[in-house]
C-alpha cells in the first residue's frame, strides 16, 4: 500500500470551531477576514500531525522537544472557550484508495490525556472500526480500546498509555501474526506516514541572513538555514534551481541576474543576488535583503525541493511521509505581478511531486490568477453572527456563487465585498444561472 493524502479536516470541538468539517483537496486556500479562524484550522491539523509523530501529549503541543514552538495558545488554548476538552479529526485516502478516518479527544483539565479516540478504515470486504477507546479510568493515567481482529464476535480489549495517541501504540501491540493484523498494520504505517508529512513553513526573515553550515540542507520551519537548501539546489539540479532564479528575477523592483553562494573561512554559506542597477552589477548578499525578498526565495525552495527538501519528522514510520506544504498569507512579500508565476510554479511542482499545499491568503491578485476549476479548492473561513463560531464552506456552495461570479473576478468579488452577500444570499435557481448565461 502506497502513501496518500489527507481529504478532510474535523474540528469537532477545537478553538473558534465546533462540529466543522473543512474539505481538503490538492490545492487549498482558506480565505477569509482577519479573526475569522484560518489560523485556528491550521493550529487543529498542525496538531494531528504532531500528535502522529507518538509524542508525549504535552511534548507535542507544547514543543518541548521540538525546533517548532507551543501551538498558539498551548494545550488549554486548544478547547473551546468554556470547555476542558478539544475533539479532532481527519479523512485520507491512501493511494491504492482505500479510506481511513481518525479522531481523537483530549482532556486538557485537570490531567492531559486522551478520553476517547476512533480509527476506522476500508480492511477486506468492508469498513470496520479498528479501534475504538472505552470510557477512560478517572484513577488511571491508562485507557483500554478494542482493536478490530478480523473475525466474529466483540473485538479484543487492549491497553494504552492515555498520554500518547493510541494509533501510534498499535505497531508495538500487534504481532502482525494474522492477515487482520497484517492489514490493520499496514494501514496505520500509511496513515501516520500522511499525517506526518504535513510541514508548516513559517519564513523568518532575519534568522535567514546568517551564514550556516553548508551541511544544512533540509530546509527548517524558519527557513532559518535557506542559504544551504539553496546551496543544494544550486548543485544537485541546475533545472529546478533555474526556475527559483527565474522566480525573483520576475520581482519588478529587482533586475536579478542571478544567485551565488557565498563562503566563509569555515565552510559555511550565505545566499546573494547578482543584481543590476543602471550599469552596474551588485552582489546582494541574504544579510541585506528584504523581508519579502527571503521570503518568496524561502516559498519557491519549498516547492521546487519537495518532501525530499524540507524537515518533516516521520520516525514513526520507516514508510517515506508525503507532502503537505501548509503556509500562512501566502502572498506576504509577493508584488501583485508575481501571482501568476507563483500559481504556475505550484502547479508545475504539484504536477511533478504530487505533494499537497494549503495556505491561507487575502491577495485579491493571488485570487484574480486562480482559474476557474481552481475554485472547488477555495473554503470560505467565517463567523456565525449569532453563535460567532467559525464555519467552513465551500466557494463553489455558496448559494450566491453564481450570481457573484458572473460579476467579475474573485479577487475583485472580495476586494469589493460582495464574498459576505454570496454567503447569505438565498441558493441561485436553475432558472437564474439560464437568466445569468442570457438563456432565458
Amino acid at each position: 500500500m502506497g502513501a496518500g493524502r489527507i481529504t478532510e479536516l474535523r474540528l469537532t470541538a477545537f478553538k473558534s470551531f465546533t462540529d466543522v468539517q473543512i474539505p481538503i483537496d490538492p490545492l487549498t486556500l482558506l480565505i477569509g477576514r482577519n479573526g475569522s479562524g484560518k489560523s485556528n484550522a491550521l493550529d487543529a491539523l498542525e496538531v494531528i500531525s504532531r500528535l502522529a509523530k507518538a509524542e508525549d501529549l504535552r511534548d507535542a503541543l507544547e514543543g518541548n522537544r521540538r525546533d517548532a514552538a507551543s501551538v498558539r495558545g498551548g494545550v488549554e488554548g486548544c478547547a473551546p472557550h468554556g470547555m476542558d476538552r478539544f475533539e479532532v479529526g481527519v479523512s485520507l485516502v491512501t493511494e491504492a484508495g482505500v479510506r481511513v478516518s481518525l479522531d481523537v479527544c483530549i482532556q486538557v483539565r485537570p490531567d492531559l490525556q486522551i478520553v476517547s479516540e476512533r480509527l476506522c478504515g476500508h480492511i477486506k470486504n468492508g469498513w470496520h472500526t479498528l479501534l475504538a477507546t472505552a470510557d477512560p479510568d478517572p484513577h488511571g493515567s491508562d485507557i483500554s480500546a478494542s482493536v478490530y481482529n478480523g473475525r466474529k464476535g466483540p473485538n479484543p480489549r487492549l491497553t494504552f498509555r492515555s498520554s500518547h495517541l493510541l494509533t501510534t501504540q498499535l505497531p508495538l501491540r500487534l504481532a502482525g501474526k494474522t492477515v487482520a493484523e497484517r492489514a490493520l498494520l499496514d494501514l496505520v504505517d500509511v496513515t501516520l506516514a500522511v499525517l506526518s508529512g504535513v510541514f508548516h513553513l513559517d519564513p523568518v526573515p532575519h534568522l535567514m541572513r546568517q551564514y550556516v553550515p553548508e551541511s544544512d540542507v533540509v530546509l527548517r520551519r524558519t527557513a532559518e538555514n535557506l542559504s544551504a537548501a539553496v546551496a543544494r539546489l544550486k548543485r544537485d539540479d541546475k533545472q529546478r534551481f533555474g526556475e527559483l532564479v527565474r522566480v525573483v528575477a520576475d520581482l519588478p523592483e529587482h533586475e536579478v541576474r542571478s544567485i551565488d553562494v557565498g563562503k566563509g573561512e569555515f565552510g559555511e554559506v550565505m545566499l546573494a543576488l547578482k543584481e543590476r542597477k543602471g550599469r552596474q552589477s551588485v552582489t546582494v548578499p541574504a544579510r541585506q535583503m528584504s523581508d519579502g525578498m527571503l521570503r518568496v526565495l524561502a516559498i519557491a525552495t519549498a516547492l521546487l525541493t519537495g518532501g525530499g527538501g524540507v524537515a518533516i519528522d516521520a520516525t514513526v514510520t520507516g514508510r517515506a511521509a508525503p507532502l503537505m506544504l501548509v503556509i500562512e498569507e501566502l502572498e506576504n512579500g509577493l508584488h501583485p505581478t508575481q501571482a501568476n508565476r507563483l500559481l504556475d510554479l505550484i502547479k508545475k511542482t504539484q504536477d511533478e511531486q504530487g505533494f499537497q499545499l494549503i495556505v491561507t491568503t487575502h491577495s485579491p491578485a493571488l485570487l484574480n490568477a486562480l482559474a476557474g476549476e481552481k475554485h472547488h479548492g477555495v473554503v470560505v473561513i467565517d463567523r456565525d453572527g449569532s453563535t460567532g463560531t467559525s464555519r467552513a464552506r465551500r466557494l463553489v456552495e455558496l448559494p450566491g456563487y453564481t450570481r457573484m461570479m458572473a460579476g467579475g473576478r474573485l479577487g475583485d468579488a472580495v476586494t469589493a465585498g460582495r464574498l459576505p452577500e454570496a454567503a447569505q444570499e438565498p441558493r441561485v435557481s436553475e432558472h437564474d444561472i439560464d437568466e445569468l448565461l442570457g438563456m432565458v
